[in-house]
C-alpha cells in the first residue's frame, strides 16, 4: 500500500513512479530469496537478497512512501511479547554458553532471520498480485523439488546421502509448510478462475508425489491434521455447507491414512529385521533417543548444554551403548528436546510459548471478516502442521525456518487487507 510522499514542490505524479521501481526491487529482493531457499548452498544469497529488501523498504518508510498496516492491539502484543521473547533468551542464553559467539552466529540464522523475513514479507504483501507472485514462485520451486526427489528420492542404505534439495527431511517440512497455502489459490485475484483451479490442483499432486518419495510417514498424519482443522474451522464458519466440507475432509483423512500405512509398510521392507509393519512401527528409534534426550536435559536443565553448539550434540550420541547409534543420532529428532538440551528448561518453555502465540494470533483474526477467516485457517494450519512435523524431527533453522517465517509475515499481511480487497478477490474466485 504506497501513499504519495507529503514534501513540498515534488510531482506526486514522479514520486508515485519511483516509489514503484524501488517496490518492484524489493519485491524481487524477496523473491529471489525465496526462490534460492529449498537449495543447498544457497545461504548466502538468501540472506543477501532478505536484506537488500529490508534495506528498500526502510528506506521507503523513512521518507513515507508506504504505509504498513498495524495489527489490532489484542492481536500484536501477545504476538510481539512471544517473539521478542525467543530473541532474548536464545540471545541471552547463547551469551552465557560455552562458545556465545558461535552461538550468536546461528542465532542470527535461525531466530534473526525467519524474524527478517516475516518482516519483508509483510511489508511487501499487501495486493492480491504481490500475493499471487509469492505463491507462482513456490509453485515453480516445488515443480523442481518434485523432479529432483522424484530422480533422486530417499535411500536408507545411503544415510550420509547429500542430495541438492538438501535432504529428505527438510523436504518434508517444505511440503507440509506449501500443503497449508493450497487454500489460498482459489482465494487470490489470479488471472482467472479455471487457471487457479489448474494451478492448485497441480502443486496438490506434486506435494503428494514429492511427500511420497522422500518415505516419510509422520508427512501424512501432519497433513491429516490439517485437514481436520482445516474441517473443524470451516464446519463453524459454514453451516450451509457442512455435508460437503465433511465429506472431503472425511475423504482426505482416509486418503491419508492409507498413504501413511503404505508408507509404514515400504519403509518396513527395506529392513530385515522388521518382522512387519507393526513391529517396524513399534521398534522406532525414536523412543530410544528421546529417553536418552531427557537424560541429557536433567544434567543440565537450567543453561542446557549450548546453543547450536557440538557440546549438546555428543552429550547425547555419548549416552548410546550401540555404535551406530553414536555415529548417526545426534540431536533429538524432536525441537523441544533440542531446545531443552540446548537452552534448558526455560528455552524449551520459550519455544512453546512463541508457537502458542502463532496460532492464538491466527485464531483470533478468523473473526474479522469472511475472507480473513478463510486465510486465518491457512495460518492456524501451518502453524499446527510444522509443530507437529518437528515433534518427530527438528527443522526449525536455516532454510525450513526463513520459509516458514515468510509464510507467517505473508498470511499476517492478508488478514490485514482492506475490506474492499478482500471483497474483490472473493468475487473474483467465484
Amino acid at each position: 500500500m504506497i501513499s504519495e510522499s507529503p514534501n513540498a514542490g515534488s510531482n506526486p505524479s514522479t514520486e508515485a513512479a519511483i516509489t514503484s521501481v524501488w517496490m518492484r526491487i524489493a519485491m524481487t529482493c524477496a523473491g529471489i530469496s525465496l526462490l534460492a531457499a529449498p537449495f543447498r548452498s544457497s545461504a548466502g544469497i538468501r540472506a543477501a537478497m532478505l536484506v537488500l529488501a529490508l534495506v528498500v523498504l526502510v528506506w521507503l518508510w523513512r521518507y513515507r512512501a508506504l504505509t504498513i498496516p498495524a495489527m489490532p492491539v489484542t492481536t500484536r502484543r501477545p504476538l510481539l511479547f512471544a517473539i521478542g521473547l525467543w530473541v532474548l533468551v536464545v540471545a541471552g542464553m547463547s551469551l552465557l554458553g560455552p562458545d556465545p559467539l558461535e552461538s550468536l552466529r546461528s542465532w542470527r540464522g535461525d531466530v534473526l532471520t525467519p524474524i527478517l523475513a516475516g518482516v519483508v514479507f509483510y511489508c511487501l504483501t499487501q495486493t492480491p498480485r504481490a500475493l499471487a507472485i509469492w505463491l507462482l514462485i513456490l509453485f515453480a520451486s516445488l515443480l523442481v523439488l518434485t523432479v529432483m526427489v522424484v530422480i533422486d528420492p530417499f535411500n536408507v542404505a545411503v544415510p550420509q546421502h547429500e542430495p541438492r534439495y538438501v535432504s529428505v527431511g527438510w523436504l518434508s517440512t517444505w511440503l507440509v509448510m506449501l500443503g497449508a497455502l493450497l487454500p489460498l489459490v482459489w482465494l487470490v485475484q489470479w488471472p482467472g478462475r479455471r487457471l487457479a483451479q489448474l494451478i492448485g490442483m497441480a502443486a496438490a499432486f506434486a506435494i503428494l508425489l514429492a511427500a511420497w518419495f522422500t518415505a516419510s510417514r509422520i508427512i501424512w498424519i501432519c497433513f491429516g491434521v490439517m485437514l481436520l482443522i482445516y474441517g473443524v474451522m470451516q464446519l463453524r464458519a459454514d453451516r450451509q455447507h457442512v455435508s460437503r466440507v465433511a465429506v472431503i475432509v472425511l475423504a482426505g483423512l482416509v486418503a491419508m491414512a492409507a498413504l501413511f500405512y503404505a508408507s509404514a509398510t515400504t519403509r518396513a521392507g527395506l529392513y530385515p529385521a522388521a518382522a512387519d509393519v507393526g513391529t517396524f512401527m513399534w521398534r522406532d528409534n525414536r523412543s530410544i533417543i528421546w529417553a536418552e534426550a531427557l537424560g541429557v536435559i536433567a544434567e543440565k536443565p537450567v543453561l542446557g548444554h549450548g546453543y547450536a553448539l557440538e557440546a549438546p550434540r555428543q552429550a547425547l550420541a555419548t549416552r548410546f551403548t550401540d555404535p551406530w547409534f553414536r555415529d548417526v543420532f545426534k540431536h533429538a529428532h524432536n525441537m523441544v528436546l533440542n531446545y531443552a538440551i540446548q537452552l534448558g528448561l526455560v528455552g524449551a518453555l520459550t519455544l512453546l510459548i512463541l508457537f502458542a502465540a502463532l496460532g492464538r494470533t491466527f485464531w483470533t483474526m478468523r473473526s474479522y471478516s469472511e475472507f480473513s477467516r478463510a486465510v486465518s485457517v491457512c495460518g492456524v494450519m501451518l502453524v499446527a502442521g510444522f509443530f507437529l512435523r518437528n515433534m518427530m524431527d527438528d527443522f526449525f533453522s536455516r532454510h525450513a525456518a526463513l520459509l516458514f517465517g515468510a509464510l507467517v509475515g505473508m498470511l499476517l499481511a492478508v488478514t490485514r487487507w482492506p475490506a474492499q480487497v478482500g471483497s474483490q478477490t472473493d468475487s473474483a474466485k467465484r
